[in-house]
């Protein structure tokens, strides 16, 4: 494919995840002035688990239509379902249709993150890791930019603006989804290697790490705003520090591509793991604005170097097979993050009833410390400059 093809399909990709960071987002600050009626935490935890099921539920079924119908299909039924949540978003009149919308939601984000890092697997098999990073990227863009745009946009028009713009910017993405990604290609392989492929270790060790690095940034997520609002730091600020730790995030997008193009991966790998055991407990015991900050920060380029590669390696690991199914594998990586994402989350909010931040984040750096063996198995199927 020339290069110009290349580049459309990573555009593309980009600017999909963009949008569903975006609309992940722009919900938050939204949803207590909905329509619907007066949001309580109690429902707000739901409509999380409720966005939870919608990916895990759709991913393995968007992962299996991608290899039958072909990815640039697939990806066109993610758009439409996120034109339909953001639709049900702003006409909900009651709880339940806010449920359905966020389940759509989920729906949309697991045919987008599983086929659209197919695209890239399936585009890029020369500097996939550095091609990985630009478009996870984007969605570190959408995160930025989400509440910035539902929090503004809702004090210029009310309620109803920040989903009119949404919508514009979603049927933008329907349509780049439509006419500039390439045509499907179906692939004529049987799928007799399929469980021999999803079983195999080159797959099974990346979907552990992907779990650990979703822990990782996963419990931090709910204990670190509470800490840092008992202590009197003011809600925007500590969405400035959130902010900056997804900047960096993003920003080391390179480094952890070039690491990865001269390190064996699977080390790059176990050092952002590392990296993350190191900076939790220290994050636990720091105070005040500027050192969280900084923390956070390094936890996020930790986060990269665990999470970044991860996803090359899927792919990495059909083309070893000489497969093309990356749709299948992608679909792994979708619902490893989304249990690690789960599991950390209700964990961090029932410790917090029983322990202080430094000893949940001292605990949660340990685990992930007890689990890097399990990285460094050898995996005999995968070629040595990959271990």
């Amino acid at each position: 494919m020339r290069r110009s093809a290349r580049l459309k399909v990573l555009g593309v990709v980009t600017y999909a995840l963009f949008m569903d960071y975006l609309i992940y987002g722009l919900i938050v600050p939204l949803m207590p002035y909905s329509p619907a009626g007066a949001i309580s935490e109690q429902n707000i935890s739901l409509l999380y688990g409720c966005y939870a099921v919608g990916v895990l539920a759709a991913t393995p079924v968007f992962g299996l239509l991608g290899e039958r119908i072909g990815y640039r299909k697939t990806m066109v039924l993610g758009a439409l379902l996120s034109a339909v949540a953001v639709l049900l978003f702003l006409l909900a009149p009651g709880l339940a249709w806010l449920l359905l919308a966020r389940c759509c939601q989920g729906a949309a984000a697991a045919a987008t993150w599983t086929i659209g890092l197919a695209l890239i697997a399936e585009h890029y098999t020369e500097h996939r890791v550095r091609k990985m990073g630009y478009a996870l990227a984007g969605g570190t863009a959408g995160s930025l930019v989400g509440p910035i745009l539902g929090g503004s946009f809702y004090e210029l028009g009310g309620y109803a603006l920040p989903f009119t713009a949404t919508g514009v910017l979603v049927i933008a993405d329907l349509l780049l989804r439509i006419f500039a990604l390439p045509p499907d290609r179906l692939s004529t392989q049987g799928s007799a290697d399929l469980p021999a492929l999803l079983l195999d270790k080159s797959v099974l060790l990346p979907a552990i790490a992907i779990a650990l690095a979703a822990f990782g940034w996963g419990i931090v997520e709910p204990l670190i705003p509470a800490q840092l609002e008992r202590a009197g730091t003011s809600a925007a600020t500590i969405g400035v520090l959130f902010s900056l730790g997804t900047l960096a995030y993003g920003l080391s997008a390179p480094l952890v591509g070039w690491a990865s193009e001269n390190l064996p991966v699977r080390w790059v790998i176990v050092g952002g793991v590392i990296g993350m055991a190191i900076c939790l407990p220290v994050l636990g015991q720091v105070t005040g604005v500027v050192p969280v900050g900084v923390g956070l920060c390094a936890l996020s380029v930790a986060f990269a170097f665990a999470l970044n590669p991860t996803s090359a390696e899927l792919g990495n690991a059909v083309d070893r097979r000489g497969l093309s199914c990356y749709a299948a594998v992608y679909a792994v990586y979708n619902i490893a993050y989304s249990i690690g994402m789960i599991a950390t989350n209700s964990l961090a909010i029932a410790a917090a009833a029983w322990l202080s931040l430094g000893q949940i984040l001292m605990g949660a750096g340990v685990a992930l410390l007890l689990c890097v063996p399990l990285l460094l198995l050898q995996d005999r199927a995968a070629k040595p400059e990959n271990i």
